[in-house]
């Protein structure tokens, strides 16, 4: 039912924190690593690193950057028949059990939710300021539950943060060029009025992973 999904461009040291953690507490039926290092020998590395966790190791023959690797993994998921995807940085550990399944199944029931995000720590000096990415912005997250749980809708925006989504949103199309991943959340609004984008859990819930990347070493963004 779900697929994992780990973006990573040659951070090994982080990635050997976060792939094992994800690997045990989401309940994957494909792990799909997409390496944007370019190098053949790389990919084998991972694939040889990670064969006990049954990982499909992809990537191109050069670097693509940023939107590049989206674009190319969510071509590659098109072809894939998991509805949903789990969605990983190389440098975000997941802190707490979840019940994906759960997130998965409140997908269905709502079905103009994007996806359901996991809140991190505060990262730049306005959100440590204001305690948190939510706390920065109280007023544009609406609190909303039903049967499955609790989030909080808004949108501001699609973050390539840890999150669920269904396998469908990979045919929107990633754009191309810098700042994609905010024109992405833009343009998606922009045809789909209805749609919202959610952070998982009640207001007071707290952060569900943990990001671990002190520098970006890829392209594009």
């Amino acid at each position: 039912m779900i697929s994992l999904l780990v973006l990573t461009d040659g951070r090994d040291d982080v990635l050997a924190r976060t792939l094992p953690v994800a690997a045990e507490h989401v309940p994957y039926e494909r792990l799909i690593i997409h390496d944007d290092t370019g190098s053949l020998e790389h990919r084998q590395m991972l694939a040889n690193t990670y064969r006990h966790f049954d990982a499909q190791v992809i990537g191109g023959a050069q670097r693509r950057g940023f939107g590049g690797a989206i674009r190319a993994a969510w071509q590659h998921l098109e072809r894939t028949p998991n509805p949903f995807v789990v969605h990983l940085e190389d440098d975000f550990v997941l802190s707490r059990h979840l019940d994906w399944s759960n997130l998965a199944d409140t997908l269905v029931r709502q079905p103009h939710l994007v996806q359901l995000a996991l809140r991190r720590q505060p990262w730049n000096e306005e959100e440590r300021a204001a305690g948190g990415i939510v706390e920065q912005h109280p007023a544009d997250y609406a609190d909303c539950s039903d049967v499955g749980g609790a989030w909080l809708e808004h949108t501001r925006f699609f973050t390539t943060n840890p999150s669920i989504y269904r396998r469908s949103l990979c045919t929107e199309g990633w754009p191309e060029g810098d700042n994609s991943e905010g024109r992405f959340g833009l343009e998606l609004l922009r045809r789909h009025p209805s749609w919202r984008f959610a952070f998982w859990g009640a207001r007071n819930s707290g952060e569900w992973c943990e990001h671990i990347g002190l520098e970006r070493v890829g392209t594009g963004y």
